[in-house]
């Protein structure tokens, strides 16, 4: 199994290469020197093939090798099972240097995606507040909307406690049933 290591640009080397360059290819060097379109052909037909990162994590995946670009990345292989097929590219799974493991995240990690999240539900709420609002400043509100209005300005206001800097220990509020 193939494990080629940190590509990066280089400049053509060879003859054929330089020749290859006037027409804007360009090429990419791993860390050892291997040129990336000569390396390849040192990859099986029937593995899965992958980028990964600094960190480890799966950037990207493909059966044929040439439909990856590893700029900036490492490319390696694995047997074609269907273990290794539940992997994908959304950052949650890294490659330990023989298969592919679920991803730990640290804690900064889940505390930015503790914000992220809360930061788009508190968007998705004042998406829901504000035509509810209106209906009611201008009276023209149902009981429901009046109601689904003070479900989801409670909503806010317990989403916008929500502490994020301990991401392990948090009971998000349940987001109110109706959307305006």
């Amino acid at each position: 199994m193939q494990n080629i290591k940190n590509f990066s640009r280089g400049n053509p080397a060879t003859a054929e290469q330089m020749e290859l360059a006037k027409h804007n290819v360009l090429f990419l060097f791993s860390e050892g020197g291997q040129e990336w379109y000569e390396s390849q052909k040192l990859f099986s037909a029937d593995t899965i093939k992958f980028t990964y990162d600094s960190d480890n994590i799966i950037r990207s995946i493909s059966k044929d090798v040439s439909m990856l670009w590893p700029e900036n990345l490492s490319v390696a292989e694995v047997p074609d099972t269907t273990a290794n097929r539940r992997a994908d590219i959304r950052g949650e799974w890294v490659f330990d240097g023989n298969k592919f493991a679920p991803r730990t995240y640290t804690s900064e990690e889940l505390q930015r995606q503790a914000d992220s999240r809360k930061k788009m539900l508190l968007a998705d709420a004042e998406t829901a507040i504000a035509p509810l609002s209106r209906a009611v400043k201008l009276g023209m509100a149902t009981d429901k909307e009046t109601s689904m209005l003070t479900e989801w300005e409670k909503y806010s206001v317990l989403l916008s406690r929500v502490d994020t800097s301990k991401p392990q220990e948090i009971n998000w509020p349940e987001i109110p049933d109706y959307v305006a």
